[in-house]
């Protein structure tokens, strides 16, 4: 498949043709993992291969492709905690990640297909990263990179005087991934059921058309020593509202994903060895759950404020602080959420001898006192294989929105190997 590819981009690049280069890295991972709550039983094993490669056909042309395919077979094996609903929507995925082609001359960039867009300056959760759908089924716990999940769209950067400008067109919207009803990290519907069975159904796109087209952009002017951006997105919520009716056999929920704005600012300051980070953002147009009788929503807006603090000392290890608020401008009555929630996350990262690598990040959420710790120790066992051992712990109340999950908290051994390289044809 790929000879066909090189073979079809060389005939339409045939000027190019003979300087074209081939970067691959394919990478598979092996994970077992066990819940950590009683009852202690099987939470993860999977088998996980993903691939990104760059054909560029010279400098002016190239072509992005990749994919991400994994085997969960924990729903099936674990069937006295996991329903069926699990194991038919979850045990298995085939995804596709980039697959773009891009022109690039003098100051302009212009990149065609599917693909991540990456915005913000905050770690361990999504603020200004809008433009893409997230991978929710884990939580959105672990690399960033791995959970966003790519978008066709129309990406075009002009640089003039290093100042950026990128303008954005998405003529079919794509959504959250979201847990199955039963899953580790599912929402609680059973909590407004009153007893009776629950069915789901959330949207994952929409179908092309103008009325259903997003679009939006980023500013990033040139200050000497400070990465300064402004956007803007107008864009269908990429997480639901959750719609309930309640009839003979039980209660039907909807996800939805309506429209809003968002309007930003993101700033990155390094001063010596610390970079101050931080972002300001107003989502207008924004809708929230309640509950009166049903699940509904209500339309309001959101400020969204983040500072963080990070420390590095060369490239062994680093450590980070960061603050973030949302606040709601209405309050109204079953809502879900407080107008205002908090959030205080730190990290750090460190490279012990022979290159392993201790990372953690510890989030606690001060208006309902739950919290969330990640810990993980990575040990090379070669240039291309690596061994991770890794912990994700929830606490607080079942109230709480980390303390929910508690049952969730999870031990796990991943072996990961890498294979990659560069072809001149």
């Amino acid at each position: 498949m790929l000879k066909v590819m090189v073979s079809v981009f060389c005939f339409l690049f045939s000027s190019c043709c003979f300087s074209t280069v081939i970067e691959y890295h394919l990478e598979t991972q092996s994970r077992l993992g066990y819940h950590l709550v009683s009852p202690s039983d099987l939470s993860s094993h999977r088998h996980e291969l993903e691939s990104n490669n760059i054909i560029r056909f010279s400098n002016i042309w190239s072509l992005g492709a990749g994919l991400r395919a994994f085997v969960e077979s924990a729903y099936a094996s674990n069937s006295s905690r996991y329903p069926d609903p699990v194991r038919i929507r979850d045990s298995q995925d085939f995804i596709l990640r980039d697959l773009y082609l891009q022109y690039k001359s003098g100051p302009i960039t212009l990149r065609l297909g599917s693909q991540q867009i990456v915005w913000g300056e905050a770690f361990g959760f999504y603020y200004a990263d809008l433009v893409n759908p997230k991978d929710f089924r884990d939580f959105g716990i672990g690399p960033l990179e791995k959970n966003r999940l790519h978008t066709p769209l129309v990406n075009f950067k002009w640089n003039f005087k290093e100042h950026i400008l990128q303008l954005l067109y998405i003529p079919k919207p794509h959504f959250n991934k979201t847990p199955s009803i039963g899953s580790d990290f599912s929402f609680p519907f059973t909590q407004f059921s009153q007893g009776s069975s629950v069915t789901f159904d959330d949207e994952r796109t929409l179908p092309i058309g103008l009325n259903n087209a997003e679009y939006g952009g980023r500013f990033s002017p040139s200050f000497t020593g400070i990465d300064l951006s402004l956007l803007y997105l107008n864009y269908f919520d990429r997480a639901p509202v959750y719609l309930s009716s309640t009839g003979p056999g039980g209660m039907a929920v909807k996800g939805r994903h309506l429209r809003m704005e968002t309007f930003g600012v993101t700033l990155s300051l390094p001063v010596r060895s610390w970079v101050i980070r931080s972002e300001l953002l107003f989502n207008h147009g924004k809708h929230f759950n309640n509950f009166v009788g049903q699940l509904d929503s209500f339309r309001a807006d959101e400020i969204i404020a983040v500072l963080g603090l990070d420390y590095i000392v060369g490239d062994r290890w680093r450590m980070g602080i960061q603050i973030s608020e949302n606040y709601r401008t209405k309050s109204v009555p079953g809502a879900l959420a407080p107008p205002s929630t908090q959030s205080i996350t730190g990290h750090g990262s460190v490279t012990l001898i022979e290159d392993t690598t201790l990372d953690g990040l510890i989030a606690y959420a001060p208006h309902d006192g739950g919290s969330l710790v990640e810990l993980s120790y990575m040990i090379p066992l070669s240039k291309r294989i690596e061994l991770l051992l890794a912990v994700d712990l929830f606490n607080g109340s079942r109230s709480s929105q980390f303390g929910l999950y508690r049952p969730a908290s999870r031990g796990y051994v991943q072996i990961k190997t890498f294979l990659g390289n560069e072809v001149k044809l």
